[in-house]
Parts: structure tokens; sequence; C-alpha cells
């Protein structure tokens, strides 16, 4: 199965091959022969790379595109097309750097690679963008059709188990009003009350339950099969993250603490110090801070 992560490199490399004969068409018409230096110098991350290990790739081009789009490509191409550009420069940054993508994010720059390669003249590479996307909306949709589909079963059998429930109470009080009612009518009207405020609360509680996961799925953030209703790899990743901002840095906290007003730091930050592994000597550099939740 593929995430919407390596679906966006997916995209960015289609978009290289794509666009890059269009891309190299217009600069030498604009600079002759000697286009690829004058483009070469709007891209900072390869300026010192010898022209052997020099590649086109999907950040270059789009630098390319941006920074020489007046004297260049404005003559083929509309203000749409440059607002796509400066776009997926930013989704690209953040494909790059392992930013967390939505499936609406991932659906939005196949979209914008699709009509950039359209705008371009790429039709075939548009055209396995579009399988792209149709798997992408058919994923979204299919989750949707399973959680409608489990909502609908879920409250059928919700109201199946209603149904029961008061079956259930009306029967016991009645075989108890007609064996003890006569006999021991406060008794009787004891647990009549009582079987009927039991199987009300049971009713209540049935309705205020929300629909739960079945089966193995797919989680709708990451993108992982699954098996419980809760996805563990978010959860983890969010108890790292969570654990990781309980510790703070020896440099936040002002060199000149000593004492009590240390101590008054600790209790209104609910930290307390740590000792550093690596040095024991003084206190301004063996101690660190940490949660209490944290064990030495």
């Amino acid at each position: 199965m593929i995430s919407d992560h390596q679906r966006i490199g997916i995209a960015l490399d289609e978009l290289s091959v794509g666009v890059v004969d269009f891309f190299g068409q217009e600069l030498r018409d604009a600079y002759g022969e000697g286009w690829e230096t004058t483009a070469r110098s709007s891209i900072r991350s390869q300026a010192t790379l010898p022209q052997s290990e020099f590649r086109w790739d999907a950040q270059a081009i789009l630098t390319v595109m941006w920074d020489l789009w007046n004297p260049v490509f404005r003559k083929k191409l509309g203000i749409i097309e440059r607002s796509i550009v400066s776009e997926l420069r930013e989704f690209r940054n953040r494909w790059a750097h392992q930013a967390a993508c939505s499936e609406d994010d991932c659906y939005r720059v196949l979209d914008n690679v699709q009509r950039l390669l359209v705008a371009c003249g790429a039709r075939d590479s548009a055209a396995q963008i579009e399988e792209h996307k149709l798997e992408v909306l058919r994923q979204k949709l299919g989750r949707r059709v399973n959680k409608e589909l489990a909502r609908s079963r879920f409250n059928r059998s919700r109201l199946i188990d209603s149904c029961l429930y008061a079956v259930c109470a009306v029967a016991i009080a009645a075989v108890m009003i007609q064996v003890w009612g006569h006999r021991h009518p406060s008794v009787s009207g004891f647990v009549v009350g009582f079987t009927m405020f039991v199987f009300c609360y049971l009713v209540f509680k049935r309705f205020q339950s929300n629909p739960p996961a079945y089966g193995v799925h797919e989680c709708s953030k990451c993108s992982k099969v699954i098996y419980t209703e809760n996805c563990p790899y978010c959860d983890s990743a969010t108890h790292a993250v969570t654990q990781h901002s309980d510790t703070i840095s020896p440099a936040l906290i002002p060199s000149g603490k000593r004492g009590v007003l240390r101590l008054i730091y600790f209790a209104r930050t609910g930290l307390r110090p740590l000792k550093n592994k690596a040095t024991s000597g003084s206190c301004r550099s063996d101690v660190g801070f940490a949660s209490n939740a944290e064990v030495d």
C-alpha cells in the first residue's frame, strides 16, 4: 500500500520527467545554448556541483521556473500556472523535510502536478497522475462507505438491543406484580422500580456508545494497516513528542538561580533535577530538568 508521502514523491518525479522537455526548450529559446549555465545560477543547493553530478529534479525545475518566470515562462503559461509552481515548491519543501501530509494535501499536490503537466504539454505523464488521483479518491470514498455501513449496522444492532431490554423489563415487572403484588406490594414495587431503572440505564448507555472499528482497517492519519480501533503508531508518535517536550535544557534556566529560587521553579513547573550521565561535576553543568513521570 502506497502512503501519501510516497505518492507525493512519485508525483514530483513524474513532474521532473514530464516537464523537462518544455522546460529546456523554453530556456533554450530565451538564452540559446548557454541556457543551462544561466538556469543553474538560481539553484543554490546544487550550484557547487559539477556538470556531471547536476540533476534537474523537481526542486531545481520549480525554482528556475519561479525565478525566471517573467523573462521566460510567462510567454506560454499564465497566472494560474505561476500559483501552481509556488504551491508545489512549498509542498516539495514539506515533503523533503518529512513533514506531516494529509490525504487532502496529497490530492492537492497530485492535482497541481497534473495541471502543470497538461499546461506544459506532457499528456502521458498527466494521465499517470490521474490514476494516482483516482486511487486517493477511491481510498477516501471506500473509508467513508465502510464507515457509513458500520454506523448503519451499529444503529440497527442498538435498536434491537434496546427493544430486547424493554421487553425484558416489562416481562420482569409483570411477573413480579403478578406473583408478589398482592402479598408484598412494597417489595414488588421496589423490585419493579429497580428493574426499570437498570434497564433504562442500559438503554441509555447503549445509545451513548459509538460504533467501534471492526476487523483490519487502514488508519486515516498514517495510512498504516491496524487491527485495533486506536492507531498504535499515531499514539506512540504523540507520546514520544509529549515526552520529549517535557525535558527542558539547562540552558533555558538562568545560571544565577540558586537555592530557594530553584526550588520555587521546580514547584511551579512540575520538573525535578536530573543528573547528566556524561558529567558529574559542578551544579551548573551536570543538572538537567525532567518531568516527574520520567525515570532516572
